[in-house]
Formats: structure tokens, C-alpha cells, sequence
């Protein structure tokens, strides 16, 4: 038996960061992986301008296109755009992009063992015992970074909730069909979710999100999205991947107890409204690492890290998860109304550029709603200006 100070399983964003971030305080950090990298990653691959700030040096490299543009339809009609000055995201590739946070993780002096699948994870009372492969390693804390399908999640917390989307996806060739600085983003044929084509410059990443009750759709919505699409290249049915997303409801998923800490799907760390999940991972990770660092370990470390998250992240996650019921309600509805207003769609980018939180976006489309909707209303009632009819509510 290995001891260490902290055992992390699993090598995803989350996970790299978290060991990442241990290891330069002076923790001991052995990182486990059933992956060899790199390895392929069912992601959109995008990284929202405020992740950045959370990345080491040097992510540059890996980017292979800026999103300045997005086009949005109704079930591949009824198109209008968002244009941004700055980029409202950076496309990567998730194998290159997880292999490289690794690669900085054991640069910190992170152990790092791939190709070892954890088989269990045990709380003997002073230690959490792992065993991964043939080999057993103990640690005062284990940080669960091995997504929505957690091993470590379902042996040590409570029961928890399924994933609350599930997505297909795959990454093409671009076939002569480049995208450039464009994204296209579908709503309307996909409950609770939408349809997606990022650019990355010689590939292109081509997914559908749907809620998990109705995941025997996907293929189907997957495929009518593509050959509604003229700009997308044919996608081969090999290439398509199905992955869970893990993004929460209402109230938050309990993410830790004493020595057991959870970060990005593992705890339920994804947007609920774009299903975002790098952002979140990322920042989760750095959050455990430093409750670790500064907690005395067991149950202290556990509430500074559950205070951490319920006071930086649960709000913006709840706030999202308002957005995502509101638009799927009647996304037929919002699409128009936003095509009315593509302004508050930029303020989207503001959210993911850190300028902004979904609570504060929320109000506003409240605000410019009950603005707009009173405006539509009194046309379709045939309304002149003041001379118009008086309409309760607007």
C-alpha cells in the first residue's frame, strides 16, 4: 500500500486540476485514470472566455478556432445571429486538451497512473483505501474527478440523481465545409436541449443534448440535424458518441462529507442551460485543492469546500438551471422573441466571459421580455401606439 495525501481519481479537467493545484501547495497527489492519454472525450470542446482565467499558461496552443459568431434556428429555420467583437468561446479537442492538463499535473510532481481502472473505493475509518489495477493506495482525502457515472460518488455519498441530459456527439472532418468562426446552435426538435456544430479548424464537433428520459431519440434528432444542414459533412454512425451530462435541477447535489470530495460531473457541476461543464470542472477542482490545502483535514475541510461551492457556483447553477426551464417550455416562442432581441443573447457571452452571472441575466430578460412581449401583444390585438387597446399585464 501507497500512502499519499490525496488520491484523485480520474484525470478529466477536473481531476488534472485539482492535483494539479495540490501538488504546488506541497500536497502529496497520486492521480488515476482507467484512460491511457490521450484519449477520445464525447465534449462540444468548448472553453468559455472566464475559463481561461482558471488555466495554466500556455493553453493557447491548443485552440483551434475563436468563436466570434453564432447562428440560431428554430428546427433549422427562421435563422438570426449574435456577432461578438471578442470571442465568445475557444474550441479545443478534449483528448489534446485533458493530455495536456495532465502533462501539467505531473510537471507539478503529481504520481500519475493511467490505464487503471479504480475497482474500489473503501473508508476504513482513519483512511480512504483506492484500489485501481493491482495496486492499493491510501489517503486522508479522496477527491472524485471520474464523472456523472462516479464510482467514488456511489460508494461513499448518498444516492444520487441521474444525469439530467444525455448528449451525442461527434468530431468529423471538416470535408470541406469550414465553419470558420461560426457556431450553429437548433432548438425546438430536442426536449430540454439543443442541436450544435462547432468550429475546429480541420474538424468540425457535431452534437445533440436532450433530457434523459429522452435519450432513444437522439440518433434520429442527431441525423435530421445534419441532413438538415448544408454545412455540415456527412457523419458516420461509427463516429457518434453517447455521454451523460450532469447537470443539476432545482436544489444542489451534495458534493462532499468528510475525506470525500467531489468536483465537475462527479458532483453535478454542469451548466444546465448550455450544459457547459469545463468551466465548471476546472473551477471545482481548484476549489477542493484549496480547501485541502487550507482545511485540518476530515469533516473542516469538507464544510469549507461545501461552503465554497454553495456560496461560488450553486447560485449561478441554480439561477441557469431557471433559464433552461423557462426557454424549454415554449422554445418556439423564445426563439422569436429573441430574433426580436438578439442583445440579450450577447449577454449570454457576458456570462460565459465571467462579466456577468446567470442570476443577473436572468432579470434582465425578465425585464426586456415584459417589454417586448407587451409590444407583440398590442400588434397582434391591432394596437396604434397610444391609441391602441389597453392590455392588462403589458
Amino acid at each position: 500500500m501507497t500512502d499519499y495525501d490525496v488520491v484523485v481519481v480520474g484525470a478529466g479537467p477536473a481531476g488534472s486540476t485539482a492535483a494539479r493545484t495540490l501538488a504546488q501547495g506541497g500536497a502529496r497527489v497520486c492521480l488515476v485514470d482507467k484512460a491511457r492519454f490521450p484519449r477520445p472525450k464525447p465534449c462540444g470542446g468548448a472553453l468559455s472566455p472566464r475559463t481561461l482565467r482558471h488555466l495554466p499558461s500556455g493553453f493557447e496552443k491548443l485552440v483551434r478556432a475563436h468563436v466570434r459568431r453564432a447562428v440560431f434556428t428554430f428546427r433549422s429555420g427562421k435563422p438570426f445571429e449574435v456577432v461578438s467583437a471578442t470571442p465568445m468561446g475557444y474550441m479545443v479537442c478534449r483528448d489534446e486538451f485533458d493530455a495536456w492538463l495532465k502533462a501539467r499535473a505531473e510537471e507539478a510532481g503529481v504520481l500519475v497512473r493511467e490505464g487503471m481502472s479504480v475497482r474500489t473505493v473503501e473508508d476504513t475509518g482513519a483512511r480512504i483505501t483506492v484500489r485501481a489495477g493491482g495496486e492499493v493506495f491510501s489517503a486522508s482525502t479522496v477527491i472524485g474527478a471520474d464523472g456523472a457515472n462516479s464510482l467514488v460518488a456511489a460508494r461513499l455519498l448518498p444516492a444520487r440523481p441521474p444525469a439530467r441530459y444525455m448528449a451525442l456527439e461527434a468530431e468529423v472532418p471538416q470535408d470541406g465545409h469550414p465553419l470558420d468562426e461560426t457556431v450553429l446552435v437548433d432548438v425546438g426538435a430536442y426536449p430540454g436541449g439543443y442541436a450544435w456544430a462547432f468550429p475546429k479548424g480541420d474538424r468540425v464537433n457535431v452534437g445533440v443534448m436532450v433530457q434523459y428520459p429522452g435519450r432513444r431519440g437522439l440518433r434520429a434528432a442527431f441525423a435530421a440535424f445534419v441532413a438538415q444542414q448544408p454545412a455540415l459533412p456527412a457523419v458516420a454512425a461509427r463516429s457518434q458518441r453517447v455521454a451523460p451530462v450532469a447537470a443539476p435541477g432545482s436544489k444542489p447535489v451534495p458534493c462532499c462529507r468528510p475525506a470525500v470530495l467531489l468536483v465537475g460531473d462527479a458532483a453535478h457541476l454542469a451548466d444546465p442551460f448550455l450544459g457547459e461543464g469545463i468551466y465548471y470542472a476546472v473551477r471545482s477542482g481548484r476549489l477542493a485543492a484549496s480547501a485541502v490545502l487550507q482545511g485540518a483535514g476530515g469533516t473542516e475541510t469538507a464544510v469549507r469546500y461545501a461552503n465554497s461551492i454553495e456560496a461560488q457556483v450553486w447560485p449561478d447553477l441554480i439561477a441557469a438551471s431557471r433559464v433552461a426551464s423557462l426557454f424549454h417550455r415554449m422554445p418556439r416562442w423564445w426563439h422569436h422573441l429573441l430574433s426580436l432581441m438578439p442583445g440579450s443573447l450577447s449577454e449570454v457571452v457576458g456570462v460565459l466571459a465571467g462579466d456577468q452571472t446567470y442570476a443577473g441575466l436572468l432579470r434582465r430578460i425578465v425585464e426586456r421580455v415584459d417589454a417586448q412581449a407587451g409590444r407583440w401583444v398590442r400588434r397582434r390585438l391591432g394596437g396604434q401606439g397610444k391609441g391602441g387597446p389597453e392590455v392588462d399585464g403589458a
